[in-house]
């Protein structure tokens, strides 16, 4: 069995902690052997902060692969961006030069990274679990949902360095929801950008970006929507105009699997679940 370190990122806990107690739930159910990545610190986000310095960017991912390598754990993220962030970095310390020049100075910190980590997203150990463990699990069918599925862009793009899905028409989370009981009414051929990547720079950009990836949800009798990005979720839960409900991909397992709307905090939604 796989040991994993869990990387939370930095919205989840600072923002959304109630989705991490989804996921934990959900993991324990699952048997899933995970701890809290001691010492971790933000992923370096894989668009706006790597841009501006892409040797800090490097480095810092490495040194958590290279903490995740020392404890022979490999990396569980419950964020796209961390996932894309720490998945590109290991797949450039592929490179044996680029790892002997992040080596020497990982060195000063007694850590040294050979390449052995492996980066894998929540959704990802979901359905390696497969449909039946995950039906098994279910005590709680999740019927009532008509859900519109978003993926988020770092789940399955840029389509050279990540394998999770199809960047064209994926469908990991449609066939996640349809173990839970649940039917997707709305799967985007292209997933749209939520727009949460540039909220801080143009608030008017960003909402019209929103407005037009959630334009066919209502309309395609969508009651709630289903993203696995805690960046996604937040743009839905806040900013989003059609009022429509979102769940984090761990809350529908969570559910499903019999946990109460009390434990796993979906009192702190916006919006309410119909």
């Amino acid at each position: 069995m796989n040991k994993y370190f869990l990387f939370r990122g930095c919205l989840i806990p600072t923002r959304l902690p109630f989705l991490e107690r989804s996921s934990l739930f959900v993991l324990d159910k699952l048997g899933v052997d995970h701890l809290a990545m001691s010492s971790a610190t933000c992923c370096v986000e894989p668009i706006g902060l790597r841009s501006l310095a892409e040797d800090t960017w490097l480095m810092v991912t490495a040194r958590m692969l290279a903490i995740a390598e020392k404890n022979g754990r490999d990396i569980l993220s419950l964020c796209n961006g961390c996932y894309l962030s720490l998945e590109e970095s290991r797949q450039e310390l592929e490179n044996e030069s680029t790892r002997t020049r992040v080596n020497a100075v990982l060195g000063e910190m007694d850590l040294h990274y050979g390449g052995n980590v492996k980066v894998r997203h929540f959704a990802e150990i979901v359905r390696e679990a497969g449909e039946g463990k995950i039906r098994a699990l279910v005590s709680c069918k999740q019927d009532r949902l008509k859900l519109a599925a978003h993926p988020g862009c770092h789940m399955v793009r840029p389509s050279s360095k990540l394998n999770l899905d199809d960047s064209f028409a994926p469908k990991v989370l449609d066939e996640i929801a349809s173990w839970c009981g649940s039917e997707v009414v709305v799967s985007e051929e292209w997933p749209k950008c939520c727009g949460g990547g540039i909220a801080g720079i143009d608030e008017k950009i960003s909402t019209r970006m929103l407005d037009d990836a959630t334009s066919t949800f209502r309309p395609g009798g969508a009651n709630c929507i289903l993203t696995p990005c805690p960046f996604c979720f937040v743009q839905f839960d806040i900013r989003q105009k059609e009022g429509l409900p979102v769940l984090y991909l761990a809350e529908l397992l969570a559910l499903a699997f019999g946990a109460t709307p009390e434990q796993i905090g979906l009192k702190y939604h916006k919006t309410r679940l119909p």
